[in-house]
């Protein structure tokens, strides 16, 4: 008889479970795909981490511990809150700078805003050294009247060189003494940006030169054919603010003719049903579009800053129709009103559908800022007429959200500054960048313009103070002496230490000297140009500075036109006689053009 075999899985449970195991080599070919897994996973979190440690902490720095909103309740009546924001997620874009911002050459979209997240996510550097201001002494008599003459000199070595190496081309390299044709389409920028800053100085021979040149030189029938689009912003602003604002000064008529010759050049990127001018446009192709970064969406600073120009062209031609175009803009503000009924618009408009785009932005800085600044000089050019009593409450009621909403007080550093918001969260992000500088100067002249409303004027005056203050320790706690391009609160920590020769602090030192008469505000503009002699000036005129906390001060070969037609202009006007350029009959376009202020009420 046959004894069972007992070698069956069956009768033997742990012969069994072996039997349904996987064959050793998938065992271990299994355990080592795992520990690849492993390591791959721990490594991707060693690399994230080390590449946005810098954002952590930005996030944190985001949401301080103790920013303060200055809010309003129903009495109007002044109320500390304490603010806590969500860490920013959006893409910040600074006008100068490209989608993908090479930081030591800038060009469109004052030119296309670049996305700087990635600048954000570097670890912060350590805040600006906080110390007491010393006390302002004012220049004697005989000092003072050096100061317009050192400016002019200044302007005078900048144009030199210019006219030497590159007269008629867009810039000189000012640290190698090259000729760059075309940085904004061949149109000779340079020259016309900085003409009505040589009639201004009395520069009569250099004013001259540069007047027969677009007499003889100066075309724009090669624009587009080479398939590239210009800023339409950018051109009107320099461009065509440029020649109005010597033909305003000088009476030449030359120079309406160029501005009405470019103007019609750029009438096609005016898309009539949708009432805004496109960013981008090809006048040989006529192609119009607004910038892929963008989201093919157009920014208010845009469409909503060429008002002034196209009124007065209106004016001087007799031609409505500029003005018309122009002004199609403002009544799409009317008929949408402002986000929530703040006062405030969203950065980003939606010209096919007409609405502003409210997964947006709030800021007076980047892709705002000059839209406020032309409702009250857009306002004060056209004569404060009746029928124009609407940008006034426009700007009215875009201060008091100002006030509301963006005004923030840092108890760490004993300083106001501008936050943005996220829409539509309203959530704050705690960066100012050196753009809204501006908005100082802007309430100071809005106080000019208003004439019964004394309180209100007093409110928009002491708001003007407490910022210019900040703009200026940006400068002065620095190393240079000179901005950094962003700073974020509280500590005034920089963020983007570019210097970019960039106007607006200055600009707003020239109006609130003019309209307070507080001799601290020469003094600090003398402070801000010496340094600029100091650390900005190379061989062939003057370069931005690559990084403001650094000495020495490493320069780069970039020199705007803006840096003739405001920065150089408002420094020599700071310091120069009240009664040249008087701001009861001029008024200054953004890139610092003066336009007379029209007459009568028609």
């Amino acid at each position: 008889m046959l004894l069972p075999s007992f070698s069956s899985a069956a009768t033997h449970p742990k012969l069994a479970a072996a039997s349904r195991r996987p064959p050793l080599s998938l065992r271990r070919a299994l355990v080592l795909v795992l520990g690849a897994v492993l390591c791959l996973f721990l490594w991707l979190q060693y690399t994230l981490f080390t590449t946005n440690f810098g954002a952590l902490d930005t996030a944190v720095e985001r949401t301080p511990k103790s920013a303060t909103a200055i809010m309003h309740d129903n009495n109007s009546k002044p109320v500390v809150i304490t603010t806590t924001s969500a860490p920013d997620t959006k893409k910040h874009g600074l006008r100068h700078e490209r989608e993908k911002p090479s930081f030591g050459f800038d060009t469109l979209n004052r030119v296309p805003p670049s996305d700087l997240q990635h600048h954000y996510d570097k670890p912060l550097r350590s805040s600006a050294s906080r110390t007491p201001t010393p006390p302002i002494v004012s220049a004697s008599p005989e000092e003072q009247a050096k100061r317009p003459l050192a400016v002019k000199s200044a302007m005078q070595f900048a144009w030199k060189n210019y006219e030497e190496i590159a007269f008629g081309a867009d810039e000189v390299d000012p640290k190698y003494g090259l000729r760059r044709e075309d940085v904004w389409g061949a149109i000779a920028c340079s020259l016309v940006d900085g003409m009505d800053t040589l009639w201004i100085m009395g520069l009569k021979d250099e004013f001259a030169r540069a007047r027969e040149y677009v007499a003889k030189s100066l075309r724009f029938d090669h624009l587009g054919k080479d398939h590239k689009k210009i800023s339409v912003f950018e051109t009107i602003i320099r461009e065509v603010g440029g020649l109005l604002s010597a033909f305003s000064l000088s009476q030449d008529d030359v120079f309406k003719d160029k501005a009405k010759e470019l103007m019609d050049l750029l009438t096609p990127a005016f898309n009539e049903e949708e009432g805004v001018f496109y960013t981008l446009f090809n006048p040989y192709t006529k192609e119009r579009t607004f910038a892929s970064w963008a989201g093919y969406k157009a920014h208010i600073a845009d469409i909503g800053t060429l008002q002034l120009e196209t009124r007065y062209l209106s004016d001087i031609t007799g031609d409505p129709k500029y003005a018309k175009m122009g002004d199609a803009f403002y009544e799409i503000l009317q008929r949408e009103g402002s986000y929530l009924n703040t006062g405030l618009f969203p950065v980003h408009f939606d010209a096919h559908n007409g609405k502003f785009h409210t997964r947006s932005s709030v800021t007076f800085g980047a892709l705002g800022d000059s839209f406020y600044e032309y409702l009250i000089k857009v306002y004060i050019y056209s004569g404060k007429r009746d029928k124009d009593a609407y940008l006034r409450k426009l700007y009215d009621d875009a201060v008091d959200g100002l006030e509301k909403h963006l005004l923030v007080y840092s108890k760490e550093d004993d300083l106001y500054y501008l936050q943005e918001l996220t829409l539509p969260s309203m959530s704050g992000v705690h960066r100012m960048d050196h753009l809204l500088c501006f908005v100082p100067g802007m309430l100071a002249l809005g106080t000019l313009a208003e004439t019964k409303d004394t309180a209100k004027n007093a409110r928009h005056l002491d708001i003007a103070t407490k910022l210019m203050e900040t703009c200026y320790q940006m400068y002065r706690r620095q190393p240079t002496g000179l901005s950094p391009d962003i700073v974020s609160f509280p500590h005034m920590r920089v963020r983007d230490g570019k210097y970019r020769l960039r106007p607006e602090a200055i600009e707003s030192l020239f109006y609130l000297y003019r309209i307070t008469k507080d001799v601290k505000y020469r003094e600090y503009g003398w402070q801000i140009f010496e340094a600029i002699e100091t650390h900005a000036k190379l061989k062939f005129g003057y370069g931005a500075i690559k990084d403001v906390t650094e000495l020495p001060a490493r320069k780069d070969n970039k020199m705007e036109s803006f840096f003739l037609a405001e920065t150089l202009k408002y420094l020599y006007l700071l310091q120069a006689p009240d009664d040249l350029i008087p701001l009861d009959e001029y008024v200054f376009n953004t890139e610092a053009h003066p336009i007379r202020i029209r007459k009568g009420n028609a």
